[in-house]
């Protein structure tokens, strides 16, 4: 299970500001600015009070609404106002007028690729990813330089929304043009996932055959669970010679190349957005040791107990510190039978969550009960259930589907285990009715339960629908995990009845194929995690 859970839109407001005080010399240069663009002579006698009200990390409503009232004319000044009253509103979650305020920004600054970054965020987290994809996409046209520094946690957000709504096209052409832009450079997973996109859009260009872009972009994707996407996929057939040729016909030598590649980027960066892709790998491998030798040390040194507000945050201040990194962790030590110590984590980060972005939080009510489902302690899953459903009514459309409908599978689950097979009906029809965007829910459900049947006739109707397919074909694989868990001993010889089922057998090799062997399974031959850390001393004078 790797759900995202949390709200985007406290950034908002940050990124409303920051767009129009602290834009980048060079990316400023690719736009106009609204107040060289002021001449009316009302708007230029309220353009230094405008310039006053917007500035700073954290604008009063207040005094944007006053200078709002000074502008009621259709004028750039008052597009730059509305942009920025847009992300404060918001922050706030007062969705409607923020939508009112950014679609009036979006059409007094059409040229001005700044709105259409706020209404990304605003978009992306309202319930309306399509239009948050092609606003960015035009952003990206206007100002790449700018669109360059967008924030990677809303771009995440927002492939992942349009990936659950099934428009997977979409998806990909966004992630392509923004690794076009340079913007996929700051960490592997998304260099690896701009080029598995634009792989996918060069086939897409010429089916059934391998075009010379696509298989020069093979070598550019760094995530072997990304390789493996193409490679059992008979959509990408014409590729596999050269995903063999250059992972290896197990893609284990690209499984060391990319952990290299994650490790090095920790390395450099020393912080938790680097360390969780590293771990996040690790863990995929199953090298827990290694994951707790690394990571564990780096929740010794955040602060505790204080609510930190979002302007300092911006400035650099702790938001919620490993808030992403900590599941995994806490997970790592489920696994080596350490569960008072993983929910002792859980508990020490969620002390820096802050006040006024609690949504996160809901990353660690995720883990809480996913420790919980590993113990196989179904009253207690049914009670985080119950913790993380009511804290992410309070988000709405904030707090993406899947994640929602992983807890509801979790919790149907639970209640059918805990004899409560009236109360499950309504929750397993909410997980079924959503199975053609999140299948994954719905095969945790049945596997949980225990119901190959359902399970068998799940999978064989995933295959059948393109939009789903890699998620099948990725369940069909062998694998080489280990049983550590007593969730693993309950699910484990399920999962191996329904991938090796006939019927599901002869469904999947008429899309794709089933490969002899595991991939993934161990750290490759030669690979040694401690090798190289971040530095906690400057370098000798002598070093250089």
């Amino acid at each position: 299970m790797r759900p995202v859970f949390g709200s985007g839109m406290a950034l908002t407001a940050v990124a409303a500001t920051m767009a129009y005080g602290m834009t980048p010399g060079v990316a400023r240069a690719q736009v106009a600015d609204p107040l060289a663009m002021t001449t009316d002579p009302a708007d230029r006698a309220v353009m230094a009070e405008a310039a006053s009200a917007i500035a700073g990390r954290s604008p009063d409503i207040a005094r944007l609404d006053a200078v709002l009232a000074k502008l009621p004319r259709p004028t750039p000044l008052r597009g730059m106002v509305q942009t920025v009253r847009a992300g404060v509103l918001a922050s706030a979650q007062a969705t409607g007028p923020a939508v009112a305020a950014i679609e009036e920004a979006l059409r007094l600054l059409p040229d001005d690729p700044r709105p259409k970054l706020v209404a990304t965020g605003i978009y992306t987290f309202s319930g309306s990813p399509q239009r948050a994809a092609d606003l960015l996409l035009q952003a990206s046209r206007l100002a790449p330089e700018m669109t360059r520094h967008f924030d990677r946690y809303v771009v995440m957000a927002l492939t992942g929304r349009l990936t659950e709504i099934g428009d997977r096209s979409r998806a990909d052409r966004l992630n392509a043009r923004l690794g076009e832009i340079g913007f996929s450079s700051g960490l592997a997973p998304e260099r690896s996932t701009a080029a598995l996109s634009r792989t996918r859009e060069a086939m897409r260009m010429s089916p059934g055959a391998a075009t010379d872009e696509a298989v020069n972009l093979v070598t550019t994707i760094g995530d072997p669970d990304d390789l493996l996407t193409l490679y059992i996929d008979r959509r990408y057939a014409p590729l596999w010679p050269r995903i063999a040729e250059w992972a290896g016909a197990d893609l284990a030598a690209q499984s060391r190349r990319y952990l290299d590649e994650l490790r090095g980027d920790w390395a450099a960066a020393a912080d938790f957005d680097t360390a969780t892709p590293y771990a996040r790998r690790l863990s995929r491998l199953e090298a827990y040791p290694a994951v707790l030798g690394l990571f564990l040390p780096m929740f010794d040194a955040i602060d505790t107990g204080a609510a930190v507000p979002v302007e300092a945050r911006a400035a650099g201040a702790p938001r919620g510190e490993g808030v992403f990194l900590a599941p995994i962790v806490a997970r790592a030590l489920a696994h080596q039978g350490r569960y008072d110590e993983a929910r002792a984590l859980l508990a020490r980060v969620a002390t820096t969550v802050p006040a006024d972005d609690q949504g996160n939080g809901l990353n660690l009510d995720g883990a809480y009960l996913q420790l919980a489902a590993m113990e196989t302690d179904w009253p207690q899953v049914l009670t985080r259930a119950d913790v993380f459903l009511d804290r992410a009514k309070r988000y709405g459309s904030n707090v993406n589907r899947a994640s929602v409908l992983l807890v509801k599978a979790w919790q149907a689950c639970a209640l059918a285990r805990t004899g409560q097979s009236a109360a499950a009906e309504p929750v397993t029809a909410e997980v079924l009715l959503d199975e053609a965007l999140v299948p994954g829910a719905a095969m945790q459900m049945y596997v949980c339960r225990g119901d190959q049947a359902a399970a068998r006739a799940l999978v064989i109707r995933r295959l059948a629908d393109e939009t789903t397919r890699d998620w099948a074909l990725r369940y069909v694989q062998p694998t080489g995990s280990a049983t550590t868990t007593p969730l693993d001993r309950l699910t484990d010889p399920v999962d191996d009845a329904v991938r090796t089922a006939p019927d599901v057998v002869a469904a999947a090799t008429r899309v794709g194929r089933i490969l002899p062997n595991p991939v993934s399974v161990g750290l490759p031959q030669g690979f040694d995690p401690f090798r190289l850390q971040p530095r906690t001393t400057p370098l000798d004078a002598n070093a250089v």
